[in-house]
């Protein structure tokens, strides 16, 4: 009864704002414009992009009032963003941007205060600063509104690359035209922000330990008009009797259950006003108390965040049966291996109510199961020549997606094979993709988990999410271990419809439900309780996992600090806004490199290898990410077939073996490889030995957009990949370029990647695919490997990409062996036509992972 309260509630919230859209002339469409935030740190509504650029003075602004301020002193490389979506314009009316700044040696090429559509494809808005102002102005433009796909816009403050320092106060945006009065509306979540609520914040519904029975709800909202919190009670109903009544307390309150039987009951928590008995709040959960086991953690040694070893034991060599206990010290996976026994056909091993999970014919004779918290007892038998048995309590490894195949198929195939030898070494829980029907029974032998994957993203309401999560094969489907929901934003309003829809879903097979979240939590109450839901959900076994894609920068500074915000900023976020968050949580990180599908991978002097392997490395050594729930990917058949290979590498060294040191280390890999410079051509053709066929037939040129539309270079920030070398082919000599690779290894093996388009499909919009006449010649120094050396010629007209008016590009692939420790590296427009314009750039040489 109460969750369709809850439901109505939200519905009727939401339709009279859609009934009443309509603003008033002057009327603010920003919600918090001035920037206010009581008591916390940074303002409300707003998403806060790098900390190390942006900040907030709660009395820096004219008149003492509150400033957001960029500044960039080092002079960083990046984009300050503060960010705000759910508004509701009107495509083609009028509207007003207005902002009081003030700036200081500010420089910036590309910067603004803008009202955004969709994808932030089209935006308008204050766009031109002063370089330094004489205290607070007071800029505005008008503009008309650009059209969005889905009718929803969003509000920005950024500035790239940019030098000094900018403060903005008082930003206002304002409907001017008829249309836009009568159409447009601010975000619906600021009714939603002030409502009423009781978050469950400790300990987890569903794990309430009988030896310290206590709940803990945090208050959130506003009460109504002329109302305070005093006049309110917290009513507790267990089990259809009320169980205690006390008054309602401004942050946490406590429900004792001492006396409560272990078990299951239903728990009903209201708010309720004391002089009519009204609930102006009420949520029913099935509550479980349960008899914690006590852990014997004396002989666990814990490896990093990942990785607690509970058991290594020497196995003396006999064949009968050898017995040692453990104990698991959380609901989770273990690692269970038998090493240096030799060649034995009767290994056994057994965990008792599990039965046998090693033997003979086990790979690596080894396993991964899924335990309950407490004591076990393993059993070895016919290890006649010794060896040692080792158990490691992990974190849950994870991969997206199972068995689908890459779009480049000069990648191979990704196939249960595939994954056999390359993935199941290094994963407890496959999401989405395809198992054969008939490997099925082996997936599950393997103790395995499979999820499938869920799109949730723009529900209409709670109805519609609950009837997406009631069809689903996820819950249904016996192949199944439940689903994730795909996906939710901190910074969309609709995420209160997820969060009630979560609840209102009975979830009648038990089944996991897994949440996939993007940026950081910022609106006090909405998001509280969005992370307590998506945790609390399958009897408390939910997880939050977080989309961390990070893409390269052009160095290792830069990149660990980009790591830090986007990476322990975020937990450090999850657990503020609630308490243990980071045992439910996951950090699943981009492994996708493929140019030209999409592509982490944006800087072609940087290694992706070791990137990736930094990425992983702070979160298994970082103490903000101790006791984290869940790591892994996103994205695998994005990866070309070694950063596949290698991604596994790096979560079976840090996942399985509880390394702390880089991998990278082993295979002598750098962030730079250095190997060649200016690979995209920023630096125009400094560092490259020009030799033109005539003036003007071999420069720098650019084309917006081409990186990222193209290449599909993702996240790399506005300009990335479009400055490229153009060579335009005359009749006779061909247009050449050299440069001297440098720092190889001889006997290693390398990579040279590279991309070419035309120049005239990129300005007449021309669908175009055909192999390219630029030719890579590699001096004295390297040996070719023909048959690992490929040209994919980007072809695809379908789906998205269906006339979509982009260059196809060609990705070169070159494999070789070093046989010296430089050499030179020539491309030419030999085999081009004459007349053809064709760009160069995205030149990649790198270390190959064998």
């Amino acid at each position: 009864m109460s969750k369709k309260l809850s439901f109505w509630a939200v519905v009727v919230l939401f339709s009279a704002l859609a009934a009443s859209a309509a603003v008033a002339p002057g009327e603010n469409l920003i919600l918090n414009g001035n920037f206010e935030a009581e008591q916390l740190e940074f303002p409300q509504f707003w998403e806060q992009g790098s900390k190390s650029m942006v900040s907030y003075n709660p009395t820096g602004g004219p008149d003492s009032s509150p400033a957001i301020i960029f500044s960039n002193p080092e002079q960083l490389k990046g984009v300050a963003t503060v960010r705000q979506f759910g508004l509701r314009l009107v495509a083609g009316e009028t509207y007003k941007m207005s902002a009081w700044v003030k700036t200081n040696g500010f420089e910036s090429g590309h910067c603004g205060v803008i009202a955004h559509n969709t994808g932030w494809y089209s935006s308008q808005g204050v766009v031109k600063f002063p370089e330094t102002t004489d205290g607070w102005q007071l800029l505005e433009n008008t503009f008309e509104a650009a059209s969005s796909s889905d009718n929803s816009y969003g509000a920005a403050l950024f500035a790239q690359h940019f030098k000094g320092e900018i403060h903005f106060a008082k930003v206002k945006l304002e409907a001017i035209s008829p249309g836009a009065l009568e159409g447009s509306s601010a975000s619906p979540i600021l009714v939603e922000q002030n409502k009423v609520r009781l978050v469950a914040w400790a300990p987890l519904l569903n794990a309430i330990p009988m030896d310290n029975p206590q709940l803990t709800f945090h208050f959130f909202g506003r009460p109504g008009q002329n109302q305070e919190i005093g006049q309110f009670d917290c009513v507790y109903t267990l089990d259809g009797k009320e169980f205690q009544k006390s008054p309602l307390q401004p942050k946490l309150n406590h429900l004792d259950l001492k006396g409560v039987a272990a078990g299951d009951h239903t728990l009903e928590y209201a708010v309720v006003q004391r002089d009519n008995g009204e609930k102006v709040f009420a949520l029913t959960h099935a509550i479980t108390l349960v008899n914690v086991p006590k852990i014997d953690a004396s002989s666990h040694r814990r490896l990093n965040n990942f990785v607690t070893e509970v058991l290594s034991q020497d196995l003396a060599a006999q064949a009968g049966a050898q017995s040692f206990s453990f104990d698991n010290p959380k609901n989770g996976w273990v690692f269970i291996a038998v090493q240096n026994v030799g060649a034995t056909a009767d290994l056994a091993v057994d965990i008792a109510d599990l039965g046998t999970i090693i033997t003979a014919d086990t790979d690596r004779a080894e396993a991964f199961r899924h335990l309950p918290m407490g004591r076990h007892t393993i059993t070895v038998k016919g290890v006649a020549a010794g060896g040692k048995l080792v158990v490691r309590a992990i974190t849950e490894i994870f991969n997206y997606p199972a068995c689908a195949n890459s779009q480049v198929p000069q990648n191979g195939k990704y196939d249960w094979d595939f994954h056999v030898k390359h993935i199941f070494p290094a994963v407890t829980t496959l999401n989405g993709g395809f198992v054969p029907d008939a490997k099925v029974p082996e997936l599950k032998k393997l103790g395995l988990l499979w999820l499938a994957n869920l799109g949730t993203t723009n529900p209409k309401d709670v109805e519609d999410l609950v009837e997406r999560l009631q069809k689903s094969p996820g819950m249904n489907d016996p192949k199944y271990d439940g689903l994730t929901c795909d996906e939710q934003f901190f910074a969309q309003p609709n995420i209160s419809i997820y969060t009630d829809a979560l609840r209102a879903y009975p979830n009648p097979n038990n089944r996991l439900i897994y949440t996939w979240i993007v940026g950081k939590p910022g609106l006090r109450g909405i998001h509280n309780d969005f992370i307590s839901a998506s945790l609390n959900v399958s009897r408390s076994r939910g997880r939050l996992i977080y989309e961390a894609y990070c893409h390269s920068l052009p160095n290792e500074k830069e990149a660990q600090d980009y790591l830090h915000t986007r990476l322990v900023e975020t937990i450090d976020s999850f657990v503020e806004y609630y308490p243990g968050a980071a045992a439910g949580s996951g950090i699943l990180f981009g492994n996708f490199n493929q140019i030209p599908i999409i592509s982490l991978d944006v800087n072609p002097e940087v290694d992706y290898k070791y990137y990736l392997d930094m990425q992983v490395n702070m979160v298994a050594n970082h103490p903000s990410f101790k006791g984290l729930g869940t790591t892994g990917y996103w994205g695998s058949y994005y990866d070309d077939e070694e950063l596949y290979r290698w991604s596994f590498q790096i979560l079976r060294h840090y996942c399985v073996e509880g390394n702390t040191s880089m991998l990278s280390e082993k295979y002598g890999y750098k962030y730079n490889p250095g190997c060649l410079r200016n690979c995209d051509f920023v630096q125009d053709l400094s560092g490259w030995a020009v030799q033109a066929a005539a003036e003007g037939s071999l420069v720098k040129s650019s084309f917006a957009g081409y990186g990222k539309s193209s290449q599909g270079r993702w996240g790399g920030g506005l300009g990335t990949g479009d400055s490229f070398c153009l060579f335009k082919r005359q009749d006779g000599k061909p247009n050449v370029i050299t440069q001297q690779a440098t720092g190889l290894t001889p006997g290693k093996v390398y990579t040279l990647q590279f991309v070419t388009a035309d120049y005239q499909d990129m300005l007449t919009k021309r669908f175009n695919p055909r192999r390219h006449g630029i030719v890579a010649t590699l001096g004295a120094g390297a040996e070719l490997i023909p048959e690992k050396s490929y040209v994919f010629v980007d072809k695809r007209n379908g789906g998205r990409k269906k006339d979509d008016g982009l260059a196809r590009i060609n990705l070169h692939h070159i494999r070789f062996r070093a046989t010296a420790d430089s050499f030179t590296v020539t491309f030419s427009d030999v085999d081009a036509a004459p007349g053809e314009e064709l760009a160069l750039n995205y030149i990649m040489m790198k270390p190959y992972f064998e």
